[in-house]
């Protein structure tokens, strides 16, 4: 651990799981959307790997499975508003975004996200 993770304040809201769910994201003032995969997730945000681009700002849609953990009943299909807070890209990675949810609503099961979703997203990944 280097000095400065030592001195890292933790200033997230809620506890973060390291989960690689699927998600669609989708911008809803211009209708651009693409695949992608959380690398952790919260229900207050989720950093999510996609080659969707992104501006810090930009009100999105995650449509995911919400898994139990985090809802604290069942798996659910939902549907998170949200904006990108961070944007991220390490050289020769796929690019990621840190989107923070303003609010969600639950989706039929015929709206969730293809799972074969994150199979193409972790072979795409370094």
């Amino acid at each position: 651990m280097t000095h400065a993770d030592q001195n890292r304040i933790e200033r997230r809201s809620s506890q973060r799981f390291s989960y690689q769910v699927p998600v669609l994201l989708r911008v809803p003032s211009d209708g651009r959307s693409a695949t992608g995969c959380t690398q952790d997730l919260s229900s207050r945000g989720a950093l999510v790997w996609t080659a969707l681009q992104l501006q810090e700002g930009t009100p999105v849609e995650m449509v995911l499975v919400m898994p139990s953990e985090i809802t604290l009943a069942e798996d659910m299909n939902v549907c998170c508003r949200g904006h990108v807070t961070r944007s991220e890209c390490a050289e020769g990675a796929k690019p990621a975004v840190a989107v923070r949810i303003d609010g969600y609503e639950f989706l039929h099961s015929e709206a969730s996200v293809p799972q074969h979703a994150i199979r193409e997203e972790q072979l795409a990944r370094p």
